[in-house]
């Protein structure tokens, strides 16, 4: 007999505010929750330690922007070169930041 394999139920718990803008992106983007969450898992559990630590908010303020320029110099060497790509990451992280400071 072959069993049926089983999705992995994770339960988050938010905010009314987190849930209202969660919603919202999801409809902005014609996803489900559920496929909007797993994307944004798969990417970050994807991601290296530091770049894990910069997305968690894990670093000091003075040590965020040398952190950055690494990890710009780090995924320009990995990305062949493409200077564009790892600037938009870099510029994504600090607004990401940014938002979640002046929530918070």
């Amino acid at each position: 007999m072959v069993q049926k394999k089983r999705p992995n139920i994770v339960s988050v718990h938010l905010s009314p505010q987190g849930k209202a803008r969660l919603d919202k992106a999801c409809a902005d983007r014609g996803m489900t929750i559920k496929s909007l969450l797993g994307r944004l898992i798969d990417w970050f559990v994807e991601l290296d330690k530091t770049e894990q630590s910069v997305v968690l908010g894990q670093l000091e303020e003075a040590d965020l922007t040398t952190v950055a320029d690494l990890l710009l110099r780090r995924r320009t060497k990995k990305i062949g070169g493409d200077v564009a790509h790892g600037v938009q990451s870099v510029r994504a992280v600090r607004g990401a930041r940014r938002r979640r400071k002046s929530v918070g």
